[in-house]
């Protein structure tokens, strides 16, 4: 059986653009309505409250709000993201305290036991806006005064766990501190210093109707989706630096191309097709001395060999039909730069013996000639085949490769590196937009997911792609799931079927089934439910007969 990484969503990959929407007279969270307010006035506001109602009022009124943002904003990433994952849901929060401007939000502990239901979470508000508001319109604090933000953290977990939880703020700017501190924990894990603040909480069972409106939400989305396809087909719309790098494994093949750029050893980048190898080609080159001069890069694969004999290393005027004047090859064009030569594997055995010259005596010897001529080249390859075992099979040199293989660097695939997925795609969506004419494009929240599970079998050239064909096909300022190619929406299940027996009953092929589309999902039980077509409850139930 086939075994299939599944990616989840990160929470620190949220990116404010991607969730919310801006149109006229409108900003919506995912169909949410959002508003923005002014920090001074959102301070005069909470001066007329201390003033008008009194300290505790205040304190219990402002609480409150933040509690049920964060209540909202727990619906709208499970709605959008369907976490399974419950931790990745819960550092969620913290993430949108971020991106809505209430503080620097960072986490600084973290411990949960789901089955339990008891979190232990700290976390730090660094230029909390809620503090700097209360000392723009009043003088030092005695207590801590980031009740919003506390309410906020308190409502997002309460509504992911399932079970009340308080965050209490232990340090804060308005007192005197550097930063503002709080802990949140599910109410069973405090102890009687809950007492005191738990009165600021007034425990509302709004969790049902929250999800209620969230169905709703999902369903208008849907709706509207559909209408906007009718109406762009009755219109006729339906027409390096390197990227951001999160993934610790390229981001080791990086660091070590830059290190070994400085010097002129030969380089061999190995990979599947289409994970980057010219790109990194391309790095090297910018890193190393000889980036002021040529990067010339030549296809082995895509020439037959006598043609690659006079393009690599030119040609004299009548040494073959159809060479009517003298020609310089790639090596003498590269003089003083880089050559870089993809697919090296498919070399002809007879073009080795003079590759090999070139790498060796630094020299070479046009087609009609047998003058040699001095080359000052460094030489950088690439090959998506096993040269070791093309060595053993006598179609490779083995002192050419060698010579070539001083230092080799092997990128990993797309599917290894899922960190990487997003910031490449926004890398690409961005390159694509400025190319069209599009401006101020950004993916859909909606989107991310699909380009996670994906299993990217043509890699990054095959990201590229689907970017591309995203950006012409968008009419508007977002990236929807139906601009993404069909095969990213609805992948097949690579895992082949398994040999057909007569004796097997309907169960058995009913569990098998279940269990190699959950194998394929990676665990995640809301995705095979989907695909299956039944519920997570049905899913649940079916998992428990078949589990011994």
């Amino acid at each position: 059986m086939i075994s299939f990484q599944y990616a989840y969503m990160k929470a620190k990959e949220l990116q404010l653009n991607e969730l919310i929407c801006f149109s006229d007279g409108l900003i919506s969270l995912q169909g949410r309505r959002l508003i923005l307010h002014d920090i001074r006035a959102f301070a005069h506001l909470r001066k007329d409250l201390l003033k008008g109602v009194g300290s505790v009022p205040a304190r219990k009124i402002l609480t409150r709000f933040g509690y049920f943002q964060g209540q909202e904003d727990a619906a709208a990433m499970k709605r959008i993201f369907d976490w399974d994952n419950l931790e990745e849901w819960l550092r969620a929060g913290p993430v949108m305290q971020s991106l809505q401007g209430l503080a620097k939000v960072t986490v600084d502990a973290f411990s949960l036991d789901s089955a339990k239901k008891q979190l232990n979470m700290k976390v730090s508000w660094r230029n909390s806006s809620e503090a700097n508001e209360h000392l723009a319109e009043h003088d030092a604090a005695e207590s801590p005064v980031c009740w919003t933000l506390a309410g906020y953290a308190s409502g997002y977990a309460s509504f992911c766990l399932g079970k009340e939880v308080v965050f209490i703020e232990e340090d804060c700017l308005a007192t005197g501190n550097k930063l503002c501190t709080a802990t949140g924990r599910d109410v069973d894990s405090w102890g009687r210093e809950l007492d005191e603040h738990r009165t600021y909480f007034r425990e509302v069972e709004i969790g049902g109707e929250i999800l209620k409106l969230s169905e709703e939400l999902k369903q208008k989305e849907l709706k509207l989706a559909r209408q906007s396809r009718k109406m762009n087909l009755l219109e006729g719309k339906n027409q390096s630096a390197f990227f951001e790098v999160h993934s610790a494994a390229f981001e080791q093949v990086i660091n070590l191309a830059t290190r070994v750029a400085r010097y002129d050893s030969s380089v061999v980048i190995t990979g599947e097709s289409g994970v980057g190898k010219e790109i990194l080609a391309r790095h090297i080159h910018r890193s190393s001395n000889r980036s002021e001069n040529s990067f010339v890069a030549v296809n082995c694969a895509a020439l037959p060999e006598a043609l690659l004999n006079s393009e690599l290393f030119g040609h004299k005027a009548g040494s073959f039909t159809g060479a009517q004047n003298d020609r310089i090859g790639l090596f003498e064009e590269a003089d003083g730069g880089t050559i870089f030569l993809d697919e090296i594997g498919e070399i002809p055995v007879a073009l080795q013996t003079k590759l090999l010259r070139a790498l060796q005596e630094r020299e070479v010897i046009r087609v009609g000639e047998n003058r040699p001529r001095k080359v000052d080249v460094r030489i950088l390859a690439a090959t998506n085949r096993n040269l070791a075992r093309s060595v053993q099979e006598g179609t490779f040199r083995e002192d050419l490769y060698y010579r070539l293989r001083v230092i080799e660097i092997e990128i990993p695939p797309l599917r290894k590196r899922t960190e990487d997925i997003l910031p490449l795609a926004r890398y690409f969506m961005n390159r694509f937009s400025e190319r069209f004419g599009k401006s101020n494009l950004h993916l859909d929240a909606k989107c991310l997911n699909y380009l996670l599970a994906y299993h990217w079998p043509g890699n990054v050239r095959e990201l590229e792609n689907a970017m591309e064909r995203a950006v012409v096909l968008c009419s508007k300022k977002a990236i929807l799931p139906e601009h993404l190619p069909p095969g990213i929406l609805h992948p097949n299940i690579e895992a082949g079927p398994a040999p057909f027996r007569l004796q097997r009953s309907l169960a058995e092929v009913e569990s098998e089934h279940i269990q190699r589309v959950l194998e394929w999902a990676g665990g995640n039980k809301s995705r095979t439910a989907k695909i299956l077509g039944i519920s997570t409850a049905t899913l649940w139930r079916k998992l428990k007969a078949i589990t011994p």
